[in-house]
């Protein structure tokens, strides 16, 4: 027996002149968002600013005029915004006022080329995936949102027809202080 996607996660006819997403960057609220060191909001800028660079290379990197797309309607344009540059949505930029976080998280997702999850483990099980190696351990178990989109995101990919093409995950070390050049540190790989 076949299995049918469910029609809320569901893609309608994908265009690159449509509504669409060049990037949803999933991250951990109280490690790389607003609560934490902010790093979701660099990648996004710095996405937004490669996407209209030149290349010295070939002396084009830019998204071509024909795959731009539009904002989506069912969420908040970052300010400043500009047509020709990559739309990237941050759930805590774009979800609209009233909107449910579940709400804005599926459609982004639906309407996205890339989904992009910021992992990060950093010391004495910090960082998100530390946080998610706590969870049904610590006394105050939690709902982790960013657990929850990496499952919306490989169903979304897993069903035929349905969206998110590719999952390209960053992974993170600890912050490192700007006496010691700044940056992060590499990733715990032993802690997995």
């Amino acid at each position: 027996m076949a299995s049918h996607p469910h029609p809320s996660i569901m893609r309608e006819k994908f265009s690159l002149r449509g509504e669409m997403i060049h990037a949803f960057i999933s991250y951990c609220a109280s490690t790389e968002g607003p609560a934490g060191n902010g790093f979701g909001d660099l990648v996004a800028v710095r996405i937004r600013a490669l996407s209209l660079e030149s290349s010295e290379d070939d002396g084009n990197l830019r998204i071509p005029k024909h795959a731009w797309g539009i904002w989506p309607k069912f969420a908040k344009r970052p300010e400043p915004f500009r047509m020709d540059e990559a739309k990237v949505f941050l759930d805590h930029k774009c979800r609209m006022d009233g909107q449910s976080w579940v709400d804005s998280v599926v459609m982004g997702l639906q309407a996205s080329m890339v989904f992009v999850p910021l992992l990060s483990w950093t010391e004495g099980d910090g960082g998100s995936l530390g946080e998610l190696s706590r969870i049904g351990i610590d006394a105050f178990d939690r709902v982790d949102k960013l657990l929850l989109e990496l499952i919306i995101a490989t169903a979304l990919r897993e069903e035929p027809g349905a969206a998110v093409p590719v999952i390209l995950p960053v992974l993170i070390g600890a912050s490192r202080p700007a006496a010691e050049g700044g940056g992060f540190a590499p990733f715990p790989f032993y802690k997995l």
